[in-house]
């Protein structure tokens, strides 16, 4: 039975382990590209906001340096022809203004420098044009006040170039400031190009790891899903064959476990139906044997039944023989005593009386044979009912036996009916040659003493007989009582046979069940292909 389902299996990796990736990895580009754009738009933010606060501060500076000139050219008009009076104040004012401007150009230059990290354009133009003005201008008002016309067209020229030149200044500020508003536009549009390119990558691994999970998952899953189909169509061979080792590959070596264990349990049924079926073969085979036995020996324990009722019948016929022959037997005594009573008056015919109670001996001596007969045929009558106990006892494995005991049941049964006739013949013949007897005795009543000698020995036999007819009669019972158990037992026995009968019947039936729900379960698991 193969049950590694998973042949050369590579490291651990779960489905959770499989799914956390394909999203783990989509969460990471996010997460990467989140973060850039986040810091990115902070840091643009931050340039713009840096260029607005530096567009605005140095477009004030560039307004303080137009100011301070427009002071400082005003201030010059002031002293072309001002009292002397008012000269040394107005050129303390110049000068205060030009250092003000010369201040103010400083820290221009200066923050100028700071934000676009270059000088000033022209700034070497504008010191040497500022000296010049501040050269012309100190060489004319100080320490003379007044102005010659050349002098005066030279200032202006320093003037409007000054003016001109601080005026540039917002140009090459606008300049930079939309130059720097271009890099940091510039650099955005990469920082979006970048973030779009790490989001597409990050989008295409999410999805190349995604979809190789779910083919890896699907692939393992369409494995096992036909290995449960053959088996719910009743395939136990088709393995399902997954390499993966997670859940699928544990899922799918359960699965051809208990394909293995269904293979072995199938084999031990198919084996153990056959056994079932062939055991149920044998034992119907067997019980048939044993139910036509039990027929057999039901049937002959009816016929021995039978019998068994007839020798009973007989022998009651024989006791009730015996009873009537001893009644008989009473009477001759009764008429003995009556021919001693009247012997006196059978003196005559003495030796008739003599011949005629020899016969009565002799027929006595018959009698006493007939009863031996029968004495003997109660014995053996008793000895059959022993006999018919035992086979009574074996009906189950030899009951023709029964038929042997019944025939010489039956045997006993003729030679005590032929007993019984001869007594009664006998009987017959002794009243018969009684009847002589008293005959010849009322011939010869006149010798009483012959005749009360007889008398005597005719009564002391009648008393034997009387005795021995008694002993018969007892012994006559006892075979009818004893016959009557013989019949009431075969009866019993005959009974039982049919019982048992019915029982292996009943088994029979129950077999041939057995048989068919053996069939129909080798048929269920032939469904099966292992």
């Amino acid at each position: 039975m193969n049950t590694d389902v998973h042949p050369g299996r590579g490291p651990r990796f779960t489905l959770a382990a499989q799914i956390f990736a394909a999203v783990g990895a989509v969460i990471v580009a996010l997460a990467v590209v989140g973060t850039m754009s986040v810091s990115t738009l902070r840091s643009i933010d931050s340039e713009n906001m840096a260029l607005v606060a530096s567009q605005a501060s140095m477009a004030k500076a560039v307004k303080d340096l137009e100011n301070s000139l427009w002071e400082a050219r005003a201030t010059e008009y002031n002293l072309n022809g001002a009292p002397d009076s008012k000269i040394d104040g107005l050129v303390a004012d110049l000068q205060r203004h030009q250092t003000r401007f010369e201040t103010q150009l400083d820290a221009f230059v200066a923050d100028y420098q700071a934000t676009f990290g270059e000088d000033v354009y022209g700034l070497d133009l504008i010191h040497s044009t500022w000296d010049g003005y501040k050269a012309a201008v100190l060489s004319v008002w100080v320490p003379t006040a007044g102005v010659d016309p050349a002098t005066a067209a030279t200032i202006h020229g320093y003037d409007v170039t000054m003016t001109s030149l601080v005026e540039e200044f917002d140009y090459a500020i606008d300049t930079r400031i939309a130059a720097s508003t271009q890099a940091t536009q510039s650099h955005a549009d990469f920082v979006i190009l970048l973030i779009t390119v790490l989001l597409a990558v990050g989008i295409a691994v999410g999805v190349a790891v995604g979809w190789w999970t779910t083919r890896r998952i699907s692939r393992s899953a369409a494995i096992v899903r036909r290995s449960l189909e053959a088996l719910a169509e009743g395939d136990l061979t088709a393995d399902a064959v997954v390499r993966s080792n997670d859940e699928m590959g544990d899922m799918a070596l359960a699965l051809g476990s208990a394909q293995g264990a269904l293979r072995e349990t199938m084999a031990e049924v198919i084996a153990s139906a056959q056994t079932v079926a062939a055991a149920a073969e044998e034992l119907s085979a067997s019980n048939a044997q044993v139910a036509a036995g039990s027929q057999e020996t039901s049937a002959q324990a009816g016929v021995v039944a039978s019998a068994a009722e007839e020798v009973n019948r007989s022998v009651q016929a024989v006791a009730s023989g015996a009873e009537q022959m001893g009644a008989s037997i009473k009477e001759i005594s009764h008429n003995a005593n009556e021919a001693a009573r009247v012997a006196a008056a059978a003196t005559n015919v003495a030796e008739a009386t003599n011949e005629q109670v020899a016969k009565l001996g002799v027929s006595s001596q018959e009698i006493g044979n007939v009863i031996k007969v029968i004495t003997g045929i109660a014995e053996q009558t008793n000895l059959l009912a022993l006999n018919a106990t035992i086979e009574a006892a074996r009906a189950g494995e030899a009951g023709k036996g029964f038929a042997v005991v019944a025939s010489e049941v039956k045997d006993l049964a003729q030679e005590t009916q032929k007993a019984t006739e001869e007594v009664a013949r006998r009987v017959l013949a002794i009243q018969e040659d009684t009847g002589g007897a008293v005959e010849a005795i009322e011939q010869i009543s006149e010798i009483v003493k012959q005749i009360n000698d007889f008398q005597m020995t005719i009564a002391s036999a009648v008393e034997e007989q009387t005795a021995t007819t008694n002993e018969m009669s007892r012994g006559v019972a006892e075979a009818a009582h004893g016959s009557g158990d013989i019949a009431g037992n075969i009866s019993s026995v005959a009974q039982a046979s049919a019982d048992a009968a019915q029982v292996l019947d009943q088994i029979g039936a129950s077999v041939n069940e057995l048989a068919e729900l053996s069939a129909t379960l080798r048929a269920k698991v032939e469904y099966f292909t292992y």
